[in-house]
Formats: structure tokens, sequence, C-alpha cells
């Protein structure tokens, strides 16, 4: 298992992570929000090479900017957690 928490932005293809905080105005957390980005939520990165990253949660997926992806905060997910969750 592991604590390591990290931006959005760090998470590499195909890596999961926890949302553990939103920062920034109530603009921003509203707008991630209505795309069901909130805390606890498992995110799932599809692509991350450039322009705005995309990522799946809920079967959803959905493209945020860097900027704004910065803001995210994340528990990184190792791949036994993953089965785990699964299971």
């Amino acid at each position: 298992m592991t604590d390591e928490v990290v931006s959005l932005v760090s998470l590499r293809e195909g890596e999961e992570g926890v949302i553990q905080a939103v920062s920034g105005g109530p603009g921003l957390i509203g707008r991630l929000a209505s795309l069901g980005i909130t805390s606890g939520i498992k995110v799932r990165m599809v692509r991350n090479i450039g322009g705005p990253l995309i990522v799946t949660t809920n079967g959803t997926r959905i493209a945020i900017g860097r900027g704004q992806a910065q803001k995210i905060v994340v528990r990184r997910l190792t791949a036994g957690e993953e089965e785990d969750k699964t299971a």
C-alpha cells in the first residue's frame, strides 16, 4: 500500500488514484464537482501526453486542463489496491 499523495498531473497513463482534495475557487470546485471530480472518487489516467489530461471515473471520460489538474490532489493506488477493490 502506498500513501503517496500527488497532483493529478503526476499520474502516468493507466495508473489510478483516489481524489483527496480539490483546491481552487468556488467556480472551479463547482465545475469539477458537476463532472464527478470530488473527494473520495477513484480516477484512472487515460491520457497524459501534453494538452489536457483525460481521466475516467465511474465509466465517464473527462478532459481536464493541466492547470486545473494541478489543483486536484490524489492518493496514488498500487496494483494490489486496484485488485483488492474489484474483489
